[in-house]
């Protein structure tokens, strides 16, 4: 799993930093799915098939891990220390 911070532009714009679009094997060109829970936001990216298609393995893998929301804060905590150096 790899985490990394990045900032929205006045455009509303996000760079994936390049640790992260490696780790999806991201590449130009490429769509993603973007989806908002609350003040948190899941970056998928879209391979042939339906929203539900696309989810499945995100949900499995959140599910195989079986993280809770306190890992996922430390995740995110982990993240926010390494944009800061």
């Amino acid at each position: 799993m790899e985490a990394a911070t990045t900032k929205v532009s006045s455009k509303g714009q996000v760079v994936i930093p390049s640790n992260v679009r490696k780790a999806a094997n991201l590449k130009k060109g490429e769509r993603i799915l973007a989806i908002a829970i609350d003040d948190t936001i899941v970056l998928k990216k879209i391979v042939d098939g339906s929203f539900e298609e696309t989810m499945k393995p995100v949900w499995a893998r959140v599910r195989q891990m079986g993280l809770r929301e306190e890992e996922l804060n430390a995740l995110i905590d982990e993240a926010k220390a390494k944009g800061s150096s």
